[in-house]
């Protein structure tokens, strides 16, 4: 009982000691569920509609993309560049899919298996026409080899053998290309649907009919805008927001912006990076000269790691870099050339015209390849074999007792001279390339591998070369790097502010650039290669008018610095951030009525140059066609207008273009041969709406839709 009276006397403390430690053995979930949610959250690419797409995800589709473009050209994406196009398209295409596919879900449309299957076997898509599965000899898709793939692929599964890498990358990529078909399907339905609704007629279609085939000579007169100096044209804020007003749509964004200024320093090679470069050429040079023959040549450009690979193989003149070419028919076999410097691509460079030939450009060929066993088994079957080709047997019944394919193969000097070096390779083409039609050999390779080769044709002689050449950029050294980088760096710490930087900029010798506009998912600043941290630094955690720390940038050759100037939000932009641009289109309308004003009473060409006018003749321009306008370097439609409604030996204007104010004569009026079929000219107006009209409901969905990207995290 004495317990009890001290529990009760306790109760209020005991109570609250249990209500916390239940909060906190609740909240420790809350704790891991939130921890888990922000994991998760990190690994987001993007949004669209709601459903987000992990890095995970996004990585894949990047890589199915890679394979894509790595079997179409037979060779790896590479360079920044090619894989920033890759990582877009790889994007733009998951967007644009899950967009339409929530319409198409609500529409009912779908596409069933039976048509991906028709598709498939007919070959009615890109997707499929790929080297994999085209035949060799008619060029043309071959859905038999898609079969075959497949039905080999299914036996190599059930046996559980190990499958070969070729074959995995194959399937792989055979499912990608079944995916983006149903998606492609899906999208043209989806248009065929939007399509119904864009109908042209009769009297529209023969409209446009005259309008594409009725042509236009003109002498054409132009005066710029740029003709008068913008200090003399006035603009008032009333006039800029009344243009705003007016033509607010146009300022409308899909995507949030940063306005920022930036310094880019390049790190370029001093006088002395210069002279230790020419002396260490000029050592390069005396080794090539004194060396006694292609293999001791080979050897010296590559213990000299020459930026081009040496093969001691034919050539043509293509394969070389533009300032070697420009010198192999100038210069004498067995001759080497003193180092140059080449401006245009930055490097020095000296070579030996080893050997100059006149040779077939490509070959016809067929093979089969001995089993290795040992050397003497290995060359026994391989002279029985050429023997028996000798003596009358067929090739492809030889080849087919040993299980090897007879098809002939085309090797052209295209492919391979882009090969890797190695021995094989270079005694390979030399053997091929020097037999005669008809001629069948035993080709002992340098592994002990035995190949029987045989010339099938051989066409086009063109004239090839073997070159060994030292090629070697000019590079700075870590001295001068390092010299510029605390050049920067001291400039830096004395101006750490935006206000200082723009004062002080210029005075030390560095340029402060302006770059408007940039979004999240662009790669680059001002094209600078490997921007990426400071384009998420601009993003993620700049404020206005701060200035970034040092990014190291390009090939670790420029140093930049980044200034946040402004921040565009998606929507309407407000006048005041539009009003740079709004002020020189105000400009611009104001400078026409002037130019027109002056040229009241101008009546010919003659009278137009006499007020300044630029003189351009355009043929063959239609109502169809925008007529580009060299004097104002601008595509014009409405000249194009003018001149479709003017009639031949007649003047007109002023009118006011997109860049000036424009006269024109019309010399001539032809019509071209297109007969008119009122079919074929609906089913082009309405291809053009349906053009435009599908673009702009993309636009409207991707609005809708509120889509995030934020790969600008990851990539």
């Amino acid at each position: 009982m004495a317990a009890l009276g001290r529990i009760r006397k306790h109760g209020v403390l005991l109570v609250a000691c249990i209500a916390i430690a239940l909060f906190l053995f609740v909240a420790g979930d809350l704790f891991r569920g939130g921890e888990g949610w922000l994991q998760e959250s990190k690994q987001k690419v993007g949004e669209i509609n709601g459903k987000s797409i992990s890095i995970q995800e996004y990585q894949s589709l990047i890589d199915e993309f890679q394979s894509y473009y790595e079997i179409v050209n037979g060779t790896n994406p590479s360079g920044e560049e090619q894989l920033n196009q890759i990582k877009d398209e790889a994007w733009q295409t998951y967007v644009q899919s899950q967009l339409i596919e929530k319409e198409c879900e609500e529409l009912g449309l779908t596409v069933t298996d039976q048509e991906i299957r028709e598709i498939i076997q007919s070959g009615a898509s890109d997707m499929l026409r790929v080297p994999l599965f085209m035949n060799q000899q008619t060029g043309q898709y071959d859905y038999a080899l898609v079969q075959g793939f497949l039905n080999e692929y299914k036996k190599l599964q059930e046996s559980g053998s190990q499958i070969p890498d070729a074959y995995t990358k194959t399937y792989k990529y055979y499912m990608f290309a079944q995916k983006q078909i149903r998606s492609q399907a899906l999208v043209r339905k989806y248009q065929t649907l939007l399509a119904k609704s864009l109908v042209s007629n009769s009297i529209e279609a023969k409209r446009h009919f005259e309008e594409r085939t009725n042509e236009s000579d003109v002498i054409l007169a132009s005066i710029p805008f740029t003709s008068i100096d913008d200090s003399k044209v006035k603009v008032s804020d009333d006039e800029i927001k009344d243009y705003y007003n007016k033509n607010k749509e146009q300022y409308y964004q899909l995507l949030e912006s940063r306005d920022i200024k930036y310094i880019d320093v390049v790190v370029t090679a001093d006088e002395n990076d210069k002279l230790e470069a020419e002396k260490n050429m000029e050592e390069a040079y005396k080794l090539l000269l004194n060396a006694k023959n292609n293999t001791a040549a080979g050897n010296v450009c590559r213990q000299q790691t020459s930026a081009s690979q040496f093969t001691d193989i034919l050539k043509r003149k293509d394969a070389y870099p533009m300032m070697l070419a420009s010198l192999l028919d100038s210069v004498a076999v067995g001759e080497t050339v003193k180092p140059q410097y080449d401006q245009l691509s930055g490097t020095y460079y000296t070579f030996r015209l080893l050997d100059r030939q006149t040779e077939a450009d490509s070959v016809l060929y067929r093979q089969i390849i001995v089993p290795v066993q040992d050397a003497e088994a290995s060359q026994k079957t391989a002279d029985s074999i050429l023997n028996a080709i000798k003596a009358g047997s067929k090739f492809a019944e030889v080849a087919k007792k040993f299980n090897q394919p007879s098809d002939s193969i085309w090797l052209s000097t295209v492919q391979y001279q882009t090969m890797e070096s190695n021995p094989d390779n270079e005694l390979f083409i030399k053997t091929l390339f020097s037999m005669g039609d008809g001629e069948s050999k035993v080709l002992k390779m340098t592994n002990g591998m035995n190949v029987i080769l045989q010339v099938l044709q051989k066409k086009n002689p063109v004239t090839k070369y073997n070159v060994a050449s030292i090629i070697k950029p000019l590079n700075f050294s870590e001295k001068t790097y390092t010299n510029v980088y605390n050049k920067f760096s001291s400039f830096l710490a004395k101006n750490n502010t935006l206000e200082k930087i723009e004062a002080n900029a210029e005075k030390s010798g560095y340029l402060l650039q302006t770059s408007p506009d940039i979004i999240a998912n662009q790669h680059t600043i001002g094209g600078i290669p490997n921007t990426r941290e400071a384009i998420k630094w601009v993003f993620d955690n700049a404020k206005e008018n701060q200035v970034s720390e040092l990014f190291r940038c390009g090939n670790s050759d420029h140093f930049v610095v980044v200034a946040l100037t402004g921040v565009n939000k998606k929507g309407y932009r407000t006048v005041e951030k539009a009003k740079d641009i709004i002020k020189h289109q105000v400009m611009d309308e104001k400078k026409a009525e002037t130019i027109i004003a002056d040229l009241k009473g101008v009546k010919s060409i003659d009278a137009a140059v006499a007020k300044g006018a630029l003189i351009d003749s355009l043929n063959h321009i239609s109502f169809q066609a925008p007529a580009f306008v060299r004097s104002t370097n601008t595509s014009e439609p409405l000249v194009s207008a003018l001149a479709s409604k003017t009639k031949k030996d007649q003047f007109a204007g002023p009118i006011k273009g997109t860049s000036g104010v424009y006269m024109l004569y019309v010399t001539n009026k032809t019509k071209t041969e297109d007969k008119l079929d009122l079919k074929q000219e609906k089913a082009i107006v309405s291809q053009s709406r349906l053009g435009a009209a599908f673009q702009t409901l993309i636009n409207t969905l991707y609005m809708k839709a509120d889509v995030v990207d934020n790969r600008y995290k990851f990539f």
